[in-house]
C-alpha cells in the first residue's frame, strides 16, 4: 500500500494506471481504455486529472500509462463496485492523505528547465568531443581512490518496486528527447555508455550517492539472462535539475560577457 501514491516534481500526491490494476486485479488495457473514455466524453475538464506517460514493462519495452492525481483517481474509481472494490478505495485514500501530509513536511522540489538551454549544452559536446575523448584516455590512466563509507554498486530493484524515472520520463518533463538528455549527461560525466553490458552506467565518481537504480527483469524463460537497465532514483532527478539549472545560469553569465 505504502507504494501505490507518489509524489511529482511539484510535491503534488499522484498514482498511475499500472498501480491501479494492480491494486483493483484488473487488466491494464482494461484501465488505460476505461480512461481513454473518459477523457473523450469531456477532455476539456479533464485534461489536467490524466497524463499519458509510459513505463517500462517485463519485456524491457515501453508501454503507455496515465498518470493521475487525486480527482482523477476518485472519478475513474467511481466505476469500480463491490466489497473490495470498496475496500481498495479507502486504501487509496489513506495513502493520499498520508503523502498530502508527508509532502507538507518537505520543502518543494526544483522545477524542469527550459529545454532551449539543454539543447544549447548537447550542441557543445560536438565542438569539445575530441578533447574530451583525450582526457578520458589521459584518466583512464590514473588510479582512482575509493572511498571505504561509498558503496561501489546501486542498489537493484525489480520493476515498480519503488519510484524511480527513465532517460525518456525526464526528457519529456524537459520537451526534449533521451537521445540530446543521454547526450549531455555523458558530456557532463554523468553517465557513460558500457559497450559489454549494451547499456548506460554511472560515472565510477558518482557511484554509492542513490542517484540511480539497476531494474532488473526476469525472464520467462529460464534459459534467458536477466535483463539489466538503469533508472534514476528521486534523488538523482534532483542532481540532474540541478546540473542544468548551473549549466543555465554559467551559460547566462557568459552571455553577459559578451
Amino acid at each position: 500500500m505504502n507504494k501505490i501514491v507518489f509524489q511529482d516534481t511539484e510535491g503534488q500526491p499522484l498514482t498511475n494506471s499500472v498501480l491501479v490494476a494492480e491494486k483493483f486485479d484488473r487488466r491494464h488495457d482494461n484501465v488505460y481504455q476505461a480512461i481513454g473514455k473518459l477523457l473523450i466524453t469531456c477532455p476539456e475538464k479533464l485534461g489536467h486529472l490524466f497524463i499519458e506517460s509510459s513505463y517500462i514493462d517485463i519485456q524491457g519495452k515501453d508501454r503507455p500509462m496515465y498518470i493521475m492525481n487525486r480527482d482523477g483517481f476518485t472519478l475513474l474509481a467511481m466505476g469500480f463496485t463491490g466489497k473490495k472494490a470498496l475496500q481498495f478505495k479507502l486504501d487509496y485514500i489513506e495513502a493520499f492523505n498520508k503523502m498530502e501530509k508527508a509532502i507538507k513536511e518537505v520543502p518543494i522540489l526544483p522545477s524542469p528547465i527550459d529545454v532551449t538551454v539543454l539543447k544549447q549544452l548537447v550542441e557543445t559536446t560536438q565542438v569539445m568531443a575530441a578533447q574530451i575523448n583525450q582526457m578520458q584516455s589521459e584518466l583512464l590512466t590514473i588510479p582512482t581512490l575509493q572511498n571505504p563509507l561509498i558503496s561501489t554498486s546501486e542498489q537493484r530493484i525489480s520493476p515498480r518496486q519503488c519510484k524511480y524515472y527513465t532517460v525518456k520520463q525526464l526528457a519529456k518533463a524537459l520537451n526534449s528527447d533521451a537521445r540530446q538528455l543521454n547526450a549531455f549527461l555523458e558530456y557532463k560525466r554523468v553517465q557513460e555508455y558500457d559497450n559489454m553490458k549494451q547499456r548506460w552506467v554511472l560515472d565510477s565518481s558518482l557511484v554509492g550517492r542513490e542517484l540511480t537504480y539497476t531494474v532488473v527483469y526476469e525472464p520467462v524463460d529460464p534459459d534467458e539472462e536477466p535483463r539489466e537497465y538503469m533508472v534514476w532514483s528521486p534523488k538523482g532527478r534532483d542532481y540532474i535539475w540541478e546540473l542544468l539549472l548551473n549549466e543555465k545560469r554559467r551559460s547566462q553569465e557568459n552571455a553577459k560577457r559578451r
